[in-house]
């Protein structure tokens, strides 16, 4: 048995190229140096932030993980209309992760982040992201929030 369902990561890939294409707009023009794909399966919890260059360049340590709730378009996602095709699969991530057994439930969270990072690389989420001005540091990143273990291409 496959630990994510079938369709959760195109569903995802799908609400994240939504969401970025709404959110874009509300930038003005100014540049993102990072998208943040918060996955947190404990919690039933997926969130896109964006840190700006501007924001970087002011105090680097705003690009350390542990820092996004720190961003000023922290959880841009919960704020963007399109979002809402992304309804119910953190309930679904939940209910999988809270039905693992305790020796899995590490290997359930990376399946779900790597899940993540997948959707991220999907063509419609890349065709999404380049609409958003982006700094040439520029990556989207799916990071465990606790170990700070990247998944996926830095240039996704």
């Amino acid at each position: 048995m496959a630990l994510i369902p079938d369709d959760w990561t195109p569903r995802l890939a799908s609400a994240v190229a939504s969401a970025v294409r709404e959110f874009s707009p509300l930038l003005r023009g100014e540049s993102v140096v990072c998208l943040d794909i918060g996955c947190f399966p404990w919690h039933g919890f997926i969130e896109l932030s964006a840190l700006t260059a501007a924001e970087l360049d002011t105090d680097p340590s705003k690009m350390d993980p542990r820092e996004v709730a720190s961003w000023r378009f922290y959880n841009f996602s919960a704020g963007v209309k399109s979002w809402a095709a992304a309804e119910g699969l953190g309930e679904r991530m939940s209910e999988t992760y809270d039905a693992a057994e305790d020796s899995n439930l590490a290997v359930t969270a990376e399946a779900f982040m790597l899940a993540c990072a997948r959707a991220a690389e999907a063509p419609e989420v890349l065709a999404a992201v380049s609409s958003l001005p982006r700094d040439p540091r520029f990556r989207v990143r799916v990071t465990h929030p606790d170990s700070g273990q990247v998944f996926g291409s830095p240039l996704a």
